[in-house]
């Protein structure tokens, strides 16, 4: 009869550590390989899209630049010439400024030379040859201030010759009237009556000279005088 005390060896049913293998070892390797992969693309994706976004508004503008400067090459200013003779001319818009203001107090000053020398032989010649340097009411006012002054009647009667002095020109204003540019110059002015026998002491005068563009078509100059105003100034 056994001891019933007596207790049953018991068997050990744990098994010993299951070590990786060689494969398993390699498995693990490619996984973790795979995973820093993932992590180096997903940074350099994100370094990408940061230059993108930084890149994006200056390849806007760059676009928008090319873009003008194309349109530029392909619409350049209109220049219009006109042939005459075998001669070409560029016409400028008469609304615009075609001439520099030393350009165009020079044409007033040579204007008023031209018009204001004058011989009791030639004057006829003289006065015909200025319609290239007055519109058809600018001349009106010229011949009025010759008048007036009573210089024709001694050029033409007293047979005598009249001189000039022309002072360097001021420019009072500039601006577009009705569809062309003009200018307004005063210039201090001497005339003289020389004769064969007398002559008159000179007279002194301011003279307000409007200058407007004109069609080079029609003026060479590109200039004609519109007003003259004549103010006594002794």
């Amino acid at each position: 009869m056994t001891d019933s005390s007596e207790k049953l060896p018991v068997e050990e049913s744990l098994e010993k550590p299951h070590l990786p293998t060689a494969e398993d070892q390699h498995t693990f390797e490619h996984a973790m390989q795979l995973q820093r992969d993932r992590a180096l693309g997903a940074a350099f994706a994100h370094r990408c899209l940061t230059a993108v976004l930084w890149m994006a508004p200056a390849l806007v503008l760059s676009v928008s630049v090319n873009g003008y400067l194309v349109w530029q090459v392909a619409h350049p200013p209109v220049k219009y010439f006109a042939t005459e003779g075998g001669r070409v001319t560029k016409i400028i818009p008469t609304d615009k400024p075609g001439h520099s203001r030393r350009d165009v107090s020079a044409f007033g000053a040579d204007t008023i030379r031209q018009s204001f020398t004058l011989d009791f032989v030639h004057y006829r010649d003289q006065m015909t040859q200025l319609g290239e340097r007055y519109s058809e009411v600018g001349f009106q006012d010229y011949y009025k201030a010759l008048v007036a002054s009573n210089v024709l009647k001694a050029v033409k009667d007293q047979r005598m010759n009249l001189w000039v002095d022309v002072g360097p020109g001021v420019i009072r204003g500039s601006g577009t009237i009705g569809d062309k540019f003009a200018w307004e110059y005063q210039y201090p002015v001497t005339l003289k009556l020389d004769g064969q026998q007398s002559g008159s002491p000179p007279q002194r005068f301011i003279f307000t000279l409007r200058i407007q563009q004109t069609d080079v078509r029609v003026k060479n100059a590109g200039l004609e005088v519109t007003q003259v105003i004549t103010t006594n100034a002794n």
